[in-house]
């Protein structure tokens, strides 16, 4: 089982870097630490924090950190404010381990997740990504157990491209564990959201699913690797998925369902960008069933719907109903 000092020094390569980003997340990043250096494992693994330049007490926890666990934990400290995409890539490209997951600095992870989301990568050179689901809930007691979501369409768990194109998600980033030779190396100065490094990963391999919630994920909190611009989000993912339609054309027809989809969701919350994500169906050249447009809105809704019905009540009135 993994101990503070069996990694060997600094220079060992531990099976497994766990990199977490940080912002001013005082209230949270004990908790966050605490859950990664209990786990237990059979391989090595170390623990990697990039502060963001916070202007509260995180700091200090950090180091309290590294002092503590010498060789597990170490840190990195960004001497002026990067922003998450910055501050997330930098900190993944410090990452030393054959496997790299990553938890944000106010989520935190239940136990026996490391082991068993390396167990399905030792087992299947082919995965590239493995997922599991989180449980969601929030700082005014909202709460939701990740058993709610509906993640049967994922056959035996297997995850595929044209999933996570279609879906435009697979799971909450920091349950996230991908393959570190499967993901492609990027300028650290480039703007990112979570859907990059799922498209990347699953373009390389399949992806799998575990069933069991081995994480929780603090809605509605700072310093989470997605940018807080709507517009800025809405250029993003127009960008990202005109890369990948040209990185992969054959599968045109999902990201045209990608594309409409999108408009769909963007037109029913009266946001901007509908014109951008027609233009961009249109250049899929691909037609598009619409009762096959209908079955991946239905399924997109059903893996979300259940947070956002129960974000307002208590743990305790969500438990007493389950």
């Amino acid at each position: 089982m993994n101990e503070p000092s069996n990694l060997g020094g600094p220079e060992a390569r531990p099976k497994v870097s766990v990199c977490v980003i940080t912002y001013n997340q005082e209230r949270y990043i004990r908790e966050c630490l605490q859950s990664l250096v209990t786990q237990q494992t059979d391989f090595s693994f170390e623990i990697v924090v990039a502060d963001d330049c916070s202007s509260d007490g995180t700091r200090a926890i950090v180091e309290e950190f590294v002092e503590r666990y010498p060789g597990i934990v170490r840190a990195l400290f960004q001497p002026t404010n990067t922003g998450g995409s910055r501050n997330y890539l930098e900190v993944h490209a410090a990452a030393r381990g054959e496997y790299v997951a990553h938890v944000d600095g106010d989520d935190y992870a239940l136990p026996g997740k490391l082991q068993a989301q390396a167990d399905v990568l030792s087992r299947d050179p082919d995965c590239t990504v493995v997922w599991h689901p989180v449980d969601w809930f929030d700082d005014a007691g909202a709460f939701c157990s990740g058993m709610t979501a509906d993640l049967s369409s994922f056959r035996g768990g297997r995850v595929e491209f044209a999933d996570a194109v279609r879906l435009g998600f697979i799971g909450a980033h920091s349950a996230i564990m991908y393959r570190r030779s499967a993901r492609t190396e990027v300028d650290t100065g480039r703007k990112m959201l979570d859907l990059y490094i799922t498209w990347d990963t699953l373009s390389r391999g399949h992806g799998h699913m575990l069933a069991t919630v081995f994480g929780r994920y603090r809605v509605a909190s700072s310093g989470s690797l997605s940018v807080s611009s709507p517009r800025l989000i809405h250029r993003l993912n127009i960008e990202h998925a005109t890369e990948f339609l040209a990185r992969c054309p054959t599968h045109r027809q999902d990201f045209a369902v990608w594309a409409l989809s999108r408009a769909i969701a963007a037109a029913v919350r009266r946001r901007g960008g509908v014109l951008d994500f027609l233009q961009l169906a249109w250049r899929c050249r691909s037609w598009v069933n619409p009762a096959e447009l209908l079955s991946n809105q239905r399924r997109i809704r059903t893996m979300r719907v259940q947070w956002s019905r129960q974000r307002h009540r208590s743990p305790l009135q969500v438990l007493s109903e389950t």
